[in-house]
């Protein structure tokens, strides 16, 4: 994926980000090909291929870009314990979830929501303040566990829609994340 300052070139990464999200409200992912989405973007296929690999790449330049890659999950300066600190994270991926939740739905219906884990776990390894006191091999499986519990909730959600508010979805993820349901 481009990740240069090229102003047209992140104009047309834009272009085909917009395309994409809206050829994929239309139809099913897997019918959308690369010329389509060039057609919509009105960008060459030597340009998508320029800056992006795959169809999948545009997913995740969403995610990132438009989306964020998730919870802003940086600490308040007084975050005292771990466990402020998980609920800290819960917070964040529950509103994020709640936020987001036509996109999370598309990717769901889609069958791309495993993108939504590997944005979770690229965010988590990413964040110094995630268990920066941890062995960088435990921390690693715990941004793990976490990212896949996180995704898996939020598929759940989309799939359902039961939780109306962003405290019952953070008490959700807090009880499980704790092992406490």
């Amino acid at each position: 994926m481009y990740c240069g300052k090229n102003k047209t070139a992140l104009q047309s990464q834009r272009q085909i980000a917009s395309a994409m999200m809206m050829l994929i409200q239309e139809k099913p992912y897997a019918q959308i090909t690369i010329s389509e989405l060039c057609k919509t973007a009105g960008v060459s296929r030597q340009t998508f291929y320029s800056l992006f690999t795959s169809r999948e790449n545009v997913m995740v330049f969403t995610l990132q870009a438009r989306y964020c890659d998730g919870p802003e999950i940086s600490l308040p300066e007084h975050a005292p314990d771990r466990s402020s600190a998980l609920r800290w994270l819960c917070r964040g991926y529950s509103a994020y979830i709640l936020e987001n939740r036509q996109l999370i739905k598309l990717l769901v219906d889609n069958h791309i929501d495993y993108l939504l884990y590997d944005s979770f776990y690229e965010a988590m390894e990413g964040c110094n303040c995630f268990l920066g006191d941890v062995d960088p091999c435990e921390r690693s499986y715990a941004a793990s566990f976490y990212a896949g519990g996180i995704a898996c909730v939020a598929r759940r959600y989309a799939e359902e829609g039961c939780m109306t508010t962003s405290e019952a979805l953070e008490g959700l993820l807090m009880k499980l994340l704790t092992g406490q349901l």
